[in-house]
């Protein structure tokens, strides 16, 4: 079955790729996704989650924006620097910070959708839904 086929509930095929330093907001994104039976890695900054992502066909990225290392907006332009298809893996932005300013530059480094903190479960699986079908 063709993942654009798949029924709802069926996503263990989907790999996403969480980077996020902070462990509150790691295991609430993780728990959400497992629970609704996604495949889910977690990088504790942008330098790993590039690291990653370069080993790894992941089918989403959920990206905090302020980590140590490598901030999000930064590993972003890196992953859209990348050659083929690793390149155009849909990004999400997940931040604290709502400011129209910081959703320009996301979107200015290639970030496809914008999450605020603290995360709506909702939002996050509809956005999801959005980007990966």
């Amino acid at each position: 079955m063709d993942r654009k086929e798949k029924k709802q509930g069926e996503n263990s095929d989907y790999k996403i790729l969480i980077v996020e330093d902070n462990m509150i907001n790691q295991l609430l994104l993780k728990t959400i996704l497992e629970n609704e039976k996604f495949y889910v890695e977690v990088a504790d900054d942008g330098l790993i989650g590039l690291e990653k992502v370069k080993k790894i066909d992941f089918d989403l990225i959920l990206m905090d924006l302020m980590m140590p290392n490598m901030d999000g907006l930064e590993a972003t332009k890196a992953i859209r620097e990348l050659v083929g298809e690793k390149s155009k893996i849909p990004i999400i932005a997940v931040t604290a910070d709502v400011t129209i300013d910081v959703q320009q530059r996301c979107k200015d480094v290639g970030m496809n959708y914008y999450l605020s903190k603290p995360i709506n479960r909702d939002d996050l699986l509809n956005s999801i839904a959005t980007l990966i079908n």
